[in-house]
């Protein structure tokens, strides 16, 4: 929760950045480009400036837009690392029941985009399909 008011997110956005926040230890940085600094906090700070400023000389990786941009010092390699967390996950795997008539049916979806498609199943059998639009977000 003071993550999600720290950064104005929602709660459930604020897990996926802590998340894709602790991954940036174990996976390379998405750009790489140079800045000459006195020191690393100057850096990250010259950093921030360019990419805020949208500078087109960095790198397209660097100025793409997405959810949020993590810039970070890396005192073991004297750098500063960017990483760019999309909070929007295009596919999506579904899991649920539909009730009908008293009867509980297991109902699997996948959703891409704004477009969804479920299916429920008596057993072994499919029972019905529903496609449903996504008309709003937020």
């Amino acid at each position: 929760d003071k993550l999600a008011k720290g950064i104005d997110v929602n709660p459930e956005q604020a897990k996926v950045i802590r998340s894709e926040i602790i991954k940036t230890e174990t996976r390379s940085p998405d750009g790489q480009f140079t800045v000459v600094a006195t020191n690393l906090d100057k850096a990250t700070k010259e950093a921030q400036s360019l990419i805020k400023k949208e500078d087109d000389k960095l790198p397209k990786v660097a100025l793409e837009k997405t959810d949020r941009t993590v810039i970070t010092k890396n005192e073991d390699n004297q750098t500063v690392d960017i990483y760019k967390i999309n909070l929007n996950k295009a596919h999506k795997i579904k899991a649920g029941v539909t009730v009908i008539d008293d009867k509980v049916y297991p109902t699997v979806g996948y959703q891409a985009g704004r477009v969804e498609g479920l299916v429920q199943f008596d057993g072994s059998k499919i029972k019905g399909a529903t496609v449903m639009y996504t008309v709003v977000q937020w």
